[in-house]
Parts: C-alpha cells; sequence; structure tokens
C-alpha cells in the first residue's frame, strides 16, 4: 500500500509541475505582487531549478524562507491551494478582457 500510495503522490506533483509550464507567465506582475511572502516562496520553490530538487531540499529552502518548518503535507496543501488561487485569478483576468 505505501508504495502505491507514494506512486499516486509522484504522479500528482509531477501533474502540478505539468500545468505550471506556461501558467505563471499568463499572470500579470499585480497578481504575483499580492501574494504572501509564503506564497511566493511555495511558488520559487515549485518551480524553475528548485522544481528538480528532492523534497527535502525544498522543505529545507522554504524553513530558510519563511523561519517555519514545513512538512511535505503541508507544502502539498498550500501549493494546491494556491494554484487554485492563482488559476482563479488567472480566470477572472481573461473574463475581464472578454
Amino acid at each position: 500500500m505505501f508504495v502505491y500510495a507514494r506512486a499516486m503522490a509522484a504522479r500528482a506533483i509531477k501533474v502540478d509541475i505539468d500545468l505550471k509550464g506556461g501558467f505563471l507567465q499568463s499572470l500579470k506582475r499585480e497578481v504575483l505582487a499580492t501574494l504572501t511572502p509564503e506564497e511566493r516562496a511555495v511558488i520559487e520553490v515549485s518551480t524553475g531549478e528548485m522544481g528538480n530538487k528532492p523534497d527535502a531540499v525544498k522543505l529545507g529552502w522554504l524553513k530558510m524562507r519563511t523561519k517555519e518548518t514545513w512538512t511535505k503535507q503541508q507544502y502539498t496543501r498550500a501549493l494546491n491551494q494556491l494554484m487554485k488561487k492563482l488559476r482563479d485569478e488567472l480566470a477572472a483576468q481573461s473574463a475581464k478582457k472578454e
């Protein structure tokens, strides 16, 4: 069961990373500026060269940036909530354009 759960978690994270490929490019600077420091740290650690690092490295980097201890569950939950928030904001932006 542990192997199955681990495989599912790896698959879910891969999907999130794939979705972010061009996702952040379409957001305006104003939207990114409204994010909290913790939210910006989650974006930074989940994209770019940090996105390919092991989870332990990501969690250590988050601890360094936010001065709080992070668990993998907290990081995953924060990333999912942040991506939903950004998707909603992107949808609102595109609705304003139309």
